[in-house]
């Protein structure tokens, strides 16, 4: 009489192979879930780049250069907080600014703009690739527009050879490339 010695071997293949597919399913789903944090938090900072650019708090003082630039790097983080990434795990104090400062060279003007770090595992269960994190930076240096107040500087300092000019003193003339 001959003895099946292969009797289980079946459910031993099914076990192993239903893990081994299962770890790669929650694998890809982690992969999809990091492209769709990475995709959300890139929209977000350049959405955030795009008010810092644009923001602008001309006060008609003259000299009202870094009160409008912090000004521009609050509503950037206002607008930056809006997506609630939150949700995803991505803190608020991971979302920082490149400052445009006055007499800044060409290539630092360059990297003017608004960025965020942020880390993401690579596994979900930390059985396949450890506890190992992806380190993602989303970059949106799109360069801060000159405000009016730093525009009015230079027409003046053109037009009277001053930094500054008399607030009584009409000035009108501001050019597109200032």
């Amino acid at each position: 009489m001959k003895k099946n010695r292969e009797r289980g071997q079946a459910t031993v293949e099914f076990i192993l192979t239903f893990v081994f597919g299962l770890s790669l399913m929650l694998m890809i789903f982690n992969s999809a879930m990091n492209y769709v944090t990475g995709y959300l938090v890139h929209y977000a900072t350049f959405m955030a780049g795009r008010v810092y650019m644009t923001a602008e708090s001309y006060s008609g003082v003259y000299g009202a250069y870094e009160q409008s630039i912090s000004r521009s790097e609050e509503r950037a983080r206002s607008a930056f907080r809006q997506y609630n990434l939150g949700a995803f795990g991505i803190q608020d104090n991971e979302f920082f600014v490149n400052k445009s400062r006055s007499g800044q060279s060409s290539s630092e003007y360059l990297t003017v703009g608004v960025y965020s770090r942020f880390s993401q595992k690579v596994d979900v269960l930390g059985k396949i690739a450890g506890n190992t994190e992806l380190d993602l930076v989303s970059e949106a240096f799109l360069g801060k527009e000159p405000t009016r107040a730093a525009c009015a500087t230079r027409v003046c300092f053109a037009m009277t050879g001053r930094e500054s000019c008399d607030p009584t003193f009409d000035i009108t003339l501001f050019d597109d490339g200032c």
